[in-house]
Formats: C-alpha cells, structure tokens, sequence
C-alpha cells in the first residue's frame, strides 16, 4: 500500500461522490517528463488528470506538469488549496491559455470551487489508449459469454415462453 496525504484523499473522496470513477494512487504517464499524475479521474468517456497542490505547495511548477499531462488527457485540472487572483496572478493566465483548469479545494469544508473548467485536450492517440487501457484494466477480468446463457437475443428462444 502506498502513503496519500488525508488532503489527497479528501479530494479524491470528493471526485467519487461527484461521478467519477478515480484511478487507485497515483497515476504513472510512462516516458513523460512529468510521469506521476496526483489523481487521474473518469467520467463517462473522458479521462481526467488532476494535479494537487496544498497550501504549502508551489503552484509554479504545476503549469509545467498540466501541460504534460495533456498529452495523455482529455481534460487536465490544477486543482489548489490557494485562491489564484486572476488579476495579479500570471500563473492563471499561463494555466487558463494551457486550457487547463483552476479548481479551488477547501478539504475542512470539502468545498470545490471551480474558477476555470478545463478545455478538451487533444492527447496523443497512443498515450489515451495506454491511459483507457489501465483504467480498463481496474474493471477486472470481463465475463465470456456462456452457451448457458438463453440466446433470447439470437432469436433461438420462443418468446412465448415469458409472455
């Protein structure tokens, strides 16, 4: 088992209840230059990368590591613990022309504030299939279809058996 942060899981906790299918630890985007993704997320046919920053952590370098998450995402979000004045914050800026998100996360409220929602990412085609495939790979092994099954939708069952 792996050490997560209780802000980590706070916000992680959050994802599920919102509708996300949320990728067990951190997710590795192997070959990247910024490989180890907080927290990748699923919702419907989407894949999403959150990168997390505390109140102690340095925003700066998340721009660099959303940006290089996009080439594996659909959508990539900074999520921070900081407000980011957009007025008077150039990383905003640099993050909202990435077409990244800013989402604020107040783990003592469990309260998300989404200042920016990201823009759809164009990934590498090969990377998001690597990203479907380890999140396919969560779901288990998928069940063979048995003879044993009635083949009602083959047409082979007399359907006046269940009227």
């Amino acid at each position: 088992m792996f050490y997560e942060a209780p802000c980590y899981s706070q916000f992680r906790d959050h994802l599920l209840k919102s509708g996300f299918t949320v990728y067990p630890g951190e997710f590795d985007c192997v070959s990247s230059k910024h490989p180890f993704v907080d927290i990748a997320g699923k919702m419907g046919s989407f894949y999403w990368a959150f990168e997390y920053k505390s109140e102690t952590d340095s925003i700066s370098r998340g721009v660099e590591q959303v940006r290089s998450y996009s080439d594996y995402f659909d959508y990539v979000v900074l999520v921070t613990e900081k407000v980011l004045n957009h007025a008077k914050s150039d990383l905003f800026w640099d993050l909202k022309d990435a077409g990244a998100g800013v989402w604020n996360y107040f783990p003592e409220s469990d309260k998300c504030i989404k200042q920016v929602n990201p823009e759809l990412q164009r990934p590498d085609k090969g990377n998001r299939r690597f990203v479907g495939s380890r999140f396919r790979a969560l779901g288990g092994k998928r069940r063979r279809w048995s003879r044993a099954i009635p083949r009602i939708d083959l047409g082979q069952t007399d359907l006046r058996v269940f009227i």
